[in-house]
């Protein structure tokens, strides 16, 4: 019997923790979110972090099917950090699969890959049974949050672990500029700026200091000048190719972030503004903000062929 699209259920598989993957976490979130509006969506984490992270929102999880007898729904989405033998169980229970990456990482054999980086660092293999949709205007951001006049505050968000106490010698430096500084930080410290708290810091802030991760893609669909810098040499990708388009100002690495090259950069942001216009209007020129209603459209036109796939095969 066919399943109505409305009445599909899908699933997201998601793998994240305090140490890495907090962007992957807020992705499948978003996603699931929006795709609840018109269908049930089962979360499956593969860690107890990013369970508990979720169910902090409410969002239903579930333990990956394991067990004689369960089953997929008939379209599951993974974004995960590595490449996971999970994806051979989807295959194998005959769903068809959505996969979401960062910088070409995590490549599996899935019916559609969608990665939303401004680059990648491994490309895509050729794959005539596979769709590919590619490019900052598939990243999952949120919504784009309107600026005000921007006051002498600058956010800071280098995610938690080992960048919280480079966070706050940031911030001990800022403040001899007379800036202060509002400080977020990842998976584990998520509580420490509610959504609207860091919305409005979004919108009042003079610029950012961000980690070039998924964070930064809502930055820049938001217009706010940023500063970005990498804690590591994959995140260092990103924040170059955005520097070359003119998009951020690259700090580099966290661990090479000098207090002087921090001051240069400041200095940059507060009285060249002719820039700092230039480079909130690139940002929000490639990242639109729309990446998650297009990737919400590509999710029901597969939900639709799996639809027919049920309905036309043989008895």
């Amino acid at each position: 019997m066919n399943t109505s699209i409305k009445d599909a259920e899908i699933g997201i598989i998601v793998d994240a923790g305090p140490g890495m993957g907090y962007g992957h976490a807020v992705r499948s979130l978003r996603l699931a979110r929006a795709l609840s509006k018109r269908n049930k969506v089962l979360v499956y984490p593969l860690s107890q972090p990013c369970t508990e992270f979720m169910d902090g929102f409410g969002v239903e999880t579930r333990p990956a099917p394991g067990a004689a007898g369960e089953s997929f729904p008939p379209l599951v989405i993974t974004d995960l950090r590595e490449g996971h033998g999970i994806t051979a169980a989807i295959h194998r229970n005959g769903s068809r699969h959505i996969s979401i990456h960062d910088l070409g990482l995590a490549q599996c054999h899935s019916d559609v890959a969608i990665d939303g980086s401004i680059t990648r660092l491994f490309p895509y293999g050729a794959d005539k049974n596979r769709k590919l949709f590619l490019g900052p205007q598939y990243m999952i951001t949120r919504d784009s949050v309107p600026r005000t006049n921007p006051c002498k505050t600058v956010l800071v968000t280098l995610g938690g672990g080992s960048t919280a106490q480079f966070a706050e010698s940031v911030s001990n430096q800022l403040a001899r500029l007379g800036l202060t500084t509002v400080t977020t930080r990842g998976f584990a410290g998520r509580a420490s700026l509610s959504d609207a708290e860091f919305a409005a810091a979004m919108a009042n802030c003079c610029f950012a200091i961000s980690a070039s991760g998924v964070t930064l893609y809502d930055l820049l669909a938001s217009g706010v000048p940023t500063i970005a810098l990498a804690v590591d040499r994959v995140q260092l990708r990103t924040a170059a190719a955005f520097h070359e388009l003119g998009a951020v100002l690259c700090g580099g690495l966290v661990e090479r972030f000098s207090p002087s090259s921090l001051l240069r950069c400041c200095r940059e942001m507060l009285e060249n503004q002719p820039l700092v216009q230039r480079i909130s209007q690139a940002g929000q020129t490639i990242v639109d903000g729309k990446g998650l209603s297009r990737v919400v459209e590509i999710v029901r036109r597969q939900l639709w062929l799996t639809s027919q796939q049920k309905t036309f095969s043989p008895c």
